[in-house]
């Protein structure tokens, strides 16, 4: 098979996979609103700006994935530059949410939890700029697809109070997520495990098991 058509089968592929993270995050918010109305009177603006930035990110993804399988390679590099706007502004408001929301509802580990989100996702969205410069693509779809699983921690938490089961299985299931999704692009793509998708998601994992020593040292 051809160099160009594998690429467009692997950006096709990506695509659809952050089609799906769209479809589930907008699914699980919406859940937790009608199930729990009580959290309609969160909605500030600066939380609605937060949802929208990172809705905004989640379908940046699926159509630069596209664009890329299309060949339409400058959109693609101007949207790439821009996206650099938006994730400040995702980090930004995300943090400021995430102290404020902790302080709320006197529930620190809420912003524990936000904040190491972001500390996966920030280096890696670097790490796959860093990658598309060296044309190292496979490596730049990558980290891009495990930093933002790393961000869909929230969206786990939702379906998982709509359920009525305890918080801590958000972080349980996130893990597993994110190895079977990014190791599964990799084996479809690669027909392996490639070193740079294990390095990040070591990275990712040892992040996540700070983050739970953390939380038990504070509660424990």
């Amino acid at each position: 098979m051809r160099a160009p058509e594998n690429h467009r089968r692997e950006n096709l592929l990506l695509s659809r996979i952050a089609q799906g993270l769209l479809a589930f995050t907008l699914l699980a918010f919406a859940a937790k609103a009608l199930v729990h109305t009580e959290v309609q009177a969160r909605y500030t603006l600066l939380v609605v700006f937060h949802a929208v930035t990172m809705t905004a990110w989640l379908g940046l993804l699926a159509s630069q994935a596209w664009l890329a399988a299309g060949q339409r390679l400058d959109m693609h590099r101007a949207l790439g530059r821009a996206s650099i706007a938006l994730v400040a502004a995702m980090a930004v408001s995300g943090a400021i949410i995430s102290i404020n929301i902790g302080e709320e509802l006197g529930r620190p580990e809420v912003t524990i939890v936000n904040l190491a989100a972001l500390v996966t996702f920030l280096p890696l969205y670097f790490a796959s700029l860093h990658f598309a410069r060296r044309r190292e693509i496979h490596a730049h779809r990558q980290a891009m697809l495990i930093g933002t699983l790393a961000l869909m921690t929230p969206a786990y938490a939702r379906v998982v109070q709509v359920l009525d089961l305890p918080d801590p299985v958000a972080i349980a299931v996130q893990v597993p997520i994110t190895v079977a999704i990014a190791v599964g692009y990799d084996w479809m793509t690669q027909g392996s495990v490639t070193k740079p998708v294990l390095a990040m998601l070591g990275f990712s994992v040892v992040v996540i098991a700070v983050m739970v020593t953390v939380l038990a040292v504070w509660f424990l």
